[in-house]
């Protein structure tokens, strides 16, 4: 796979132009501020790893993968794991999926997506990451990618979060406990905040049982809002690993 050069740290892949900008959702923009919300500021949410705004907080990286509604573009996605390895990138925050229950091991989804597969495997190499500049910051552990386990209460991961080398986040609610739209079981890893709606459905403001974060303006909806599912659990681990 080769990407150009000429390519931005932020870049639409699903589209191929660089305008990153929210087309039909407010999710990437609600996931980076789980991530990297500046801390302290006195202004909407702090991000886990958002530092001080001084230059010692985490840097983003924004690769749009989607098109659209609910459908992703696996050859976006593939491209985009190959420049974010490239450019230096440590971790791969992805909070997507696919069908959950439709591949039921990492050999059958390597058979139906290979290219993202080789993408994922290319993003994960020590090897290829330590060749690529011999003075970039050490990576220790790392690299490491960590996906959204899924919202489907199913008995299993999704994929490609359920591959045996990423790490996968499940949800939980406010109380503690598995979010009640949660994935869980096989393929998953570790559990982190992901707020559950359910929990405080009978409260005149339920949405304060979901996860407050950052919103993109464009959309209309203003700078902060509420949100759920592993999509918003798997940015807090992100976060702990930077």
């Amino acid at each position: 796979l080769y990407v150009s050069d000429k390519i931005p740290f932020a870049y639409d892949y699903a589209d191929n132009d660089p305008d990153v900008y929210p087309s039909y959702s407010n999710h990437g923009t609600h996931v980076a501020g789980i991530v990297g919300a500046v801390n302290n500021n006195g202004k909407g949410v702090c991000g886990v790893a958002g530092g001080t705004g001084n230059g010692d907080g985490v840097r983003l990286m924004g690769c749009q993968i989607f098109t659209g509604g609910t459908s992703s573009n696996t050859s976006a996605a593939a491209i985009a794991f190959v420049y974010a390895a490239d450019n230096g990138a440590h971790i791969a925050q992805c909070s997507f999926g696919y069908q959950n229950g439709t591949y039921g091991s990492d050999y059958e989804y390597y058979q139906n997506y290979s290219v993202e597969y080789f993408a994922i495997r290319y993003f994960l190499d020590t090897e290829r990451f330590a060749e690529v500049d011999k003075n970039r910051t050490k990576i220790i552990d790392g690299p490491l990618i960590i996906f959204a386990a899924g919202n489907d209460s199913y008995g299993s991961a999704s994929y490609p979060g359920a591959l045996m080398d990423c790490i996968c986040v499940t949800g939980l609610g406010p109380d503690g406990f598995p979010a009640s739209y949660t994935n869980y079981g096989p393929g998953t890893n570790i559990s982190a905040p992901g707020g559950d709606y359910a929990i405080n459905s009978t409260s005149s403001t339920p949405q304060r049982a979901q996860i407050l974060s950052t919103l993109p303006k464009e959309l209309g909806n203003g700078d902060y809002g509420y949100m759920q599912g592993t999509s918003m659990a798997c940015p807090h681990v992100s976060g702990v690993v930077a």
